[in-house]
């Protein structure tokens, strides 16, 4: 019964969108399904265009320090808006949350949600072989390394290949050991998510999996003018460049960690217009 109604959910549950005159979105469209954990924690909206074919897909993976928000009361209010009216399907997504469900929970749901979209793409008008990823602070960290680690799509029959260009928005989790190095120690702010053992958070850490042969995709890495992002950020670019992958590490200036989610694709904003130029110019 639960199946029956998740399906009935994907094919007749969407409605026009306020504000969005020329796009529907599937609410509450279900990825994933595991034992004795609510589907909640893996479901989707995917806003798309009316009449969209073949078009291409952007994940959205909220933040909220791994422990909190969703996939509708943690992003900018204008992104779906923005992705669609810039021919996009727009999805933003569910996943489990620390500490009832620590790293890799999270990592992982954002594969299986991959892999969802990459094989239902045609039922909304996607195309599975245009694949972007989006992610805001802990989100910023969970799109980072799902596109560096193989091990998560490997664990949906998939490879790094799926994902065509990825844009992390102000992450500051990009390398664990270093941040806990110096007390012995992570902050609080991660615990949660990573605990205290020294192999979870090397494990973790997007700019310490790099590895030469990987078909890892190009990054543009957004952060703003605050304490650890800037640094984190340009070391995960310069580590990605040194193995020869393609990678920039990008200032959002005049923009608070906030502010650069909540206004993202707001009118006069010049952040959204550049992570879509980037996007356009991998599918050239």
């Amino acid at each position: 019964m639960r199946f029956l109604s998740a399906l009935l959910v994907c094919l007749f549950a969407w409605m026009a969108v306020p504000g969005l005159a020329s796009a529907k979105v599937y609410r509450d469209v279900v990825y994933n399904h595991m034992p004795r954990i609510s589907d909640g924690n893996f479901t989707m909206d995917i806003y798309a265009p009316d009449e969209a074919e073949e078009l291409p897909i952007v994940i959205m993976v909220h933040g909220g320090a791994w422990t909190y928000g969703n996939k509708q009361n943690a992003i900018g209010p204008k992104q779906a808006e923005f992705f669609t009216n810039a021919g996009f399907i727009y999805v933003s997504i569910n996943y489990r949350l620390a500490p009832d469900h620590p790293f890799p929970a999270q990592v992982e749901d954002l594969a299986s949600a991959i892999a969802f979209l990459y094989r239902n793409a045609d039922d909304y008008g996607g195309d599975p072989d245009s694949i972007f990823l989006m992610g805001h602070s802990s989100g910023a960290h969970s799109v980072a390394l799902v596109s560096i680690d193989p091990q998560y799509l490997r664990a949906e029959g998939l490879g790094l290949g799926v994902i065509k260009g990825t844009v992390p928005l102000d992450g500051a989790s990009y390398n664990l050991v270093r941040t806990g190095e110096k007390k012995g120690e992570l902050p609080r702010f991660y615990r949660p998510a990573f605990g205290g053992k020294e192999t979870t958070w090397r494990l973790a850490s997007p700019t310490l999996q790099i590895m030469d042969g990987r078909r890892i995709p190009p990054m543009l890495i957004l952060y703003v003018d605050r304490p650890v992002s800037p640094s984190r950020a340009k070391e995960l670019a310069e580590t990605l460049r040194a193995h020869g992958y393609e990678a920039e590490a990008v200032e959002a200036k005049k923009r608070t960690h906030k502010s650069l989610n909540k206004n993202l694709g707001t009118e006069g904003d010049t952040i959204a217009p550049r992570i879509v130029n980037f996007f356009r110019s991998q599918m050239d």
